[in-house]
């Protein structure tokens, strides 16, 4: 075991705080050089020392937190309070707790206005390479499966590729056929919608009139205003169904605009440019017919009759709902904050999964997964609700669960975190992902033999898992056929991850560890994965 002492002492005028936790842990991966780095700051009127030398803080690893203070008082961390139980001991009240802080950065610990900001590093991932390339993986990932899977109900839309794919230029592909339709039928709309028969107020001054009324002339006598109001019925064109069509495209100019800015290999395509230029010029056109320079908010599917009755137009509703259903997602991104960086990476390994299954089988994706619409954030629906269904072209189905709770067993019901289970060709496959490695230094030598490997408790839940998910009527037959923990070693130790006795426990005993990082190796799982399709 690692040694451990206080790291961190934050005194304030009523309390004093200390951070207790291993003197060192293993680090893997390329990390940021950081000496001669200030990795803590007083805030307010606190003072900051180190009893001890470490190296720094991480986000995986626990640590305790001792408060002492003349009375109970609250401390927060990053503005949230921090639940403690104070214990009076003498003159002093004291509170213990563990935290984890399951972020990279700054985090904050605050007693009243008196603190400190404590710098979080990594000891997994290089934050700026690694998390950066996961985020846009993700985004990828979703925009190319949901491309893949609004092609199928596209007439003349060529299938992607059999095998690995870029997703980002089939999300292009289908794209293009979108944009070819909804212009065509943007255009058609803008031309045979009716114009209203509106009442506008105009002003002429008296000499102008040819032929003066007595009423003008009498008005200007009493008024000496000669400038004659007259009302004149006009039509129309910008009606409300006009105007949805000039913000449906000028919409869409905008949300391309912020994905060619996130995407740097789209900033110079030409595909994408072509679609935006195109875009711009229509929007243009038809602003100038209605005497437009700019058309600002969101545009809202009309509700009214004509909105539901015009043939034109209920087609270009239908190409923006389809643009709406994770092509262009509610606030254009799907963003996952830096302190849960373990989430980003289940979801990743999630659709990473998906992805593979499709690519490895030549199936067709019939199900995607339910994605939130929040636009600040990407949340997966947990449950047997959200399968994602491939369909093989022997007609079979395979289902992609996330997070299912397993009830009703004959011992105790499993409530695996964030497992994905592949369902449908006999006893599933599960993946549990952990963006965790083990610290316990006697472990890492016993069964690393000083590589990183995943936390011997997430083992010891796979073997769990595998051996107690059952049916619930007998003959209680396991449903598990392996049961595997997904995390995210470094590219300098994968190449030698097959002599491991995790990678090998997995053909032995049906339990064990396979690495997967983004812009890493993954054969190591689509291999498991072509071996539960049986194709290998």
């Amino acid at each position: 075991m690692p040694r451990s002492g206080e790291l961190l002492r934050i005194a304030t005028p009523g309390a004093v705080l200390a951070l207790l936790g291993p003197l060192s842990v293993p680090r893997y991966g390329v990390t940021a050089d950081d000496v001669g780095r200030q990795q803590e700051f007083a805030i307010g009127g606190a003072t900051v020392e180190r009893p001890t030398v470490n190296m720094g803080f991480f986000d995986d690893v626990p640590y305790t937190l001792q408060v002492s203070a003349l009375e109970p008082m609250e401390v927060t961390q990053n503005y949230r309070p921090l639940d403690l139980t104070w214990v009076h001991h003498g003159a002093l009240y004291m509170a213990t707790t563990t935290v984890q802080f399951r972020q990279v950065g700054w985090t904050e610990f605050r007693m009243g206005q008196d603190g400190v900001r404590i710098h979080i590093q990594s000891r997994k991932m290089d934050y700026e390479s690694d998390y950066r390339e996961m985020i846009r993986d993700l985004e990828n990932q979703v925009r190319g499966l949901t491309a893949k899977l609004v092609s199928d109900g596209l007439e003349g839309m060529v299938s992607a590729p059999d095998g690995p794919t870029d997703l980002w230029s089939y999300w292009l592909s289908v794209l293009e056929v979108i944009w070819e339709r909804l212009a065509r039928d943007a255009t058609q709309a803008w031309k045979t919608l009716p114009m209203r028969l509106t009442i506008e107020e105009r002003r002429t001054y008296l000499d102008l009139l040819k032929a003066p009324k007595h009423r003008d002339i009498g008005a200007y006598s009493r008024t000496g205003d000669s400038r004659i109001s007259s009302l004149v019925r006009v039509w129309n064109p910008l009606i409300v169904e006009r105007l949805y069509i000039l913000q449906l495209l000028y919409d869409i100019h905008r949300r391309l605009d912020r994905v060619m800015a996130r995407a740097p290999e789209l900033k110079d395509n030409v595909r994408l440019n072509l679609i935006m230029h195109d875009v711009s010029i229509l929007a243009r056109r038809l602003s100038t017919e209605v005497g437009m320079e700019r058309v600002t908010g969101s545009p809202r599917v009309p509700s009214s009759p004509l909105g539901q009755s015009h043939p034109a137009l209920r087609q270009v509703i239908a190409w923006h709902r389809l643009l709406q259903s994770g092509l262009f997602p509610n606030g254009d991104r799907f963003f996952v904050g830096i302190k849960d960086l373990h989430l980003l990476y289940e979801y990743w390994c999630y659709l990473t999964i998906v992805r593979m299954v499709v690519e490895e089988s030549r199936g067709t994706l019939k199900v995607y997964p339910v994605v939130s619409a929040d636009p600040m954030d990407i949340v997966l629906s947990s449950g047997s609700k959200n399968s994602a269904q491939v369909q093989l072209p022997n007609g079979e189905t395979v289902f992609i669960r996330y997070e299912r709770q397993f009830s009703g067993l004959p011992t105790i019901a499993q409530k695996p975190d964030h497992v994905v289970e592949l369902t449908g060709l006999g006893p599933m496959l599960i993946f549990d992902a952990k963006y965790r490695f083990e610290i316990n230094h006697d472990y890492i030598a016993h069964y690393g033999h000083g590589d990183p490997i995943p936390p011997v408790d997430t083992i010891n839940g796979m073997h769990q898992y595998h051996d107690a998910i059952v049916r619930i009527h007998p003959p209680y037959e396991r449903l598990v056929n392996r049961a595997i923990v997904l995390f995210p070693l470094p590219r300098g130790f994968i190449s030698s991850w097959r002599q491991h006795r995790f990678y090998q426990s997995i053909e032995s005993v049906g339990v064990g560890a396979l690495p997967l990082l983004p812009g890493g190796d993954d054969a190591y799982v689509r291999d498991e994965i072509r071996r539960y399709l049986k194709l290998k």
